[in-house]
């Protein structure tokens, strides 16, 4: 079918907040490990907090339990850390938190102390960030957070208050020409 579709495809994979895609040409498809690193991403600035790869592992251990608990996907947020992994739909629980314990060690070896990092192998990704400010409570756009209900709500009823003005003003207009009409 990929090849009536998309007759000159290759393999591809994008990351989106919360959705993972993984396409391959049928043509493409080969015997890889499953836990090959394709790709990894490390933060240029580093951490100088004291105790910040305590909190780091601490994040890290939390997700790699939490991904074979979580059908594959598992979002922590531990103190001023904030770690997510995501397995492949097809790769058991095992196989994910193995998947996922790799890509942990890598970040732990390669990023180091990076304040964020990507690591992305041939059936899961771990991505992690460091907030020293806290962790944002709406990292992606579309969702609604407590900062943007006020907005909503303030919308809400000035658009009430206008259209009770608008109300009242076209039955004034009514009014009068009810009393013209009377003459």
């Amino acid at each position: 079918m990929s090849k009536t579709l998309c007759n000159k495809a290759v393999s591809a994979r994008f990351q989106l907040h919360g959705c993972y895609v993984h396409y391959e040409a049928d043509e493409f498809i080969e015997e890889s490990s499953k836990y090959e690193l394709l790709h990894k991403i490390c933060d240029e600035k580093k951490a100088v907090v004291f105790g910040f790869e305590e909190v780091r592992d601490a994040a890290f251990a939390a997700v790699e339990s939490g991904v074979t608990d979580g059908d594959g996907y598992c979002k922590e947020n531990y103190e001023l850390m904030q770690v997510i992994a995501q397995c492949e739909g097809d790769l058991g629980p095992c196989d994910c938190g193995k998947c996922v314990s790799i890509a942990v060690q890598i970040a732990q070896e390669e990023c180091g102390n990076s304040l964020s990092g990507q690591i992305y192998l041939e059936n899961c990704f771990l991505s992690y960030a460091y907030y020293p400010d806290g962790i944002p409570d709406n990292l992606y756009r579309g969702r609604s957070g407590g900062r943007n209900n006020t907005g909503k709500l303030l919308a809400i009823v000035l658009g009430g208050a206008a259209a009770l003005f608008i109300g009242y003003v076209l039955l004034l207009s009514l009014k009068k020409i009810g009393k013209k009409e009377d003459i």
